[in-house]
């Protein structure tokens, strides 16, 4: 029955047919269980390869007792060589439909060509989403509102490539801030991180010795070719390009460092709370990561007053980095921005017009969706293109492109700058909200003078 549902879904090449086609099948528990186990992150099973099997009637056993049995493979109870002779005996024991389903749940991949957010939309809440904690924009009553309970901690704001490092059982699961993994070529990160004890380390990737504009450039590089290569395509070129731009190809990878600021059990991580505070937190994620040549803690002192708070912020300036974040020590760990958690950045608010959208990168989940838009000044001299939609302006943005083009849309960002080529841009654009109210955007002059008139005191 249930191959029979992926077959039917998988048949089908619209995203929207696919999900009605699921949700006939919303009351079916056995389908939800697979769909579980075969997208959750949290369920692992350690067995790379499907072994050989052959279909054996004369011990024939039912899809939902195998599922049941699975745990014992998750939890390593069942481990190495003893791991691939249980799974065969299931394999073997299954009819060759449920078999197939078998197989789909121990690789991970449906083949129905349907993600976690599709899925969840039929099954609300049923697979476990991608927690990330925030920061509140700067606000000196906010800040003057953690320091009045006494001293916190001030913290560099990393400007790399976000990363929460999944360590279960030795095996490592980089994923993106919005779940997508994180595929890197062996570098010497990851094997420093599958010594860790089962945990997760939320930080960020950055490269040694290379400037920070550069290298996320770099990683993101690297990232695509690890992907290529793992579906079977010719990198060569790829690889000679990034060398021919910037170094070697494994050099880069042996330069890539994780910078972490925080740490949680597998538990909090999939449950997304935790009540322990920041302090222990800390003090713990710098004794997980001491000795280690390739990870480290990011740059943290404690202030007692704004006075401290912002010489922290102007020396992290003064070596060209993005800001600082101001942290309360008793602060638990959120999926939201808490506001005992304050972004030191200066931030500006920009009236531009859309000129253009682009689709997410072909492979992740945001492949069919636009993930960013271009915009500019009203003069056409300032352009950029802000990211940071959520899921549901993705969705509305993509269903309505023809009638955004040409309308004035507000994005923040941390201030005008200027390219290699001297050109005026825009530092980290986020997108914001559409301005229904305006139909004239911001030349490159008024948005000049609003970069200077923002000041952070």
């Amino acid at each position: 029955m249930i191959k029979q549902i992926f077959d039917e879904i998988a048949n089908e090449s619209s995203t929207n047919e696919k999900k009605n086609i699921l949700s006939k099948y919303v009351e079916n528990e056995l389908l939800k269980r697979v769909l579980y186990l075969a997208k959750s992150k949290r369920v692992k099973f350690y067995i790379k390869q499907i072994p050989d099997y052959v279909y054996n009637e004369k011990t024939p056993i039912e899809l939902d007792v195998v599922l049941d049995g699975l745990s014992l493979l998750s939890d390593r109870t069942v481990t190495g060589h003893n791991a691939i002779t249980y799974l065969k005996n299931y394999l073997s024991g299954l009819s060759p439909d449920d078999a197939y389903v078998l197989e789909r749940i121990i690789d991970k991949d449906l083949k129905i060509g349907m993600g976690t957010r599709e899925i969840n939309k039929i099954f609300p809440d049923l697979i476990e989403k991608t927690g990330y904690m925030g920061c509140k924009p700067f606000s000196k009553k906010l800040v003057m509102k953690l320091l009045d309970k006494g001293s916190c901690y001030s913290q560099e704001k990393m400007d790399g490539m976000f990363i929460n490092s999944i360590i279960q059982g030795g095996e490592v699961q980089n994923d993106s801030r919005q779940g997508d993994p994180i595929t890197l070529e062996n570098p010497i990160f990851l094997t420093e991180l599958a010594g860790l004890k089962d945990c997760v380390i939320n930080g960020e990737l950055v490269m040694e010795g290379v400037e920070r504009y550069k290298s996320n450039g770099i990683i993101t590089s690297l990232k695509n070719i690890a992907k290529k290569r793992a579906e079977g395509k010719d990198v060569t070129k790829h690889i000679e390009k990034l060398e021919k731009r910037h170094m070697p190809y494994q050099e880069a990878l042996d330069l890539i460092r994780v910078v972490a600021w925080d740490i949680l059990t597998i538990d909090e991580y999939y449950t997304r709370k935790c009540i322990r505070p920041y302090n222990e937190r800390l003090a713990e994620l710098n004794v997980t990561v001491d000795g280690f040549r390739t990870l480290s803690v990011v740059e943290t002192r404690e202030v007692s007053s704004l006075k401290e708070v912002m010489a922290h912020y102007e020396e992290i300036q003064s070596r060209d980095g993005e800001g600082t974040v101001v942290k309360s020590k008793d602060g638990v760990w959120k999926d939201t921005k808490p506001s005992y958690q304050i972004k030191i950045k200066k931030e500006i608010n920009l009236d531009l017009r859309i000129t253009g959208f682009n689709y997410g990168k072909a492979g992740t989940k945001n492949e069919h969706l636009i993930s960013s838009v271009d915009v500019e000044s009203e003069d056409g001299l300032l352009k950029t293109s802000p990211t940071g939609l959520s899921e549901d302006e993705m969705d509305y943005i993509t269903s309505h492109q023809e009638e955004l083009l040409g309308t004035i849309l507000e994005i923040k960002c941390s201030g005008i700058s200027h390219d290699r080529d001297n050109n005026f841009s825009v530092m980290h654009p986020v997108y914001k909200k559409p301005r229904t109210d305006k139909s004239v955007a911001n030349t490159l002059a008024e948005c000049v003078e609003i970069d200077v008139a923002a000041s952070l005191l």
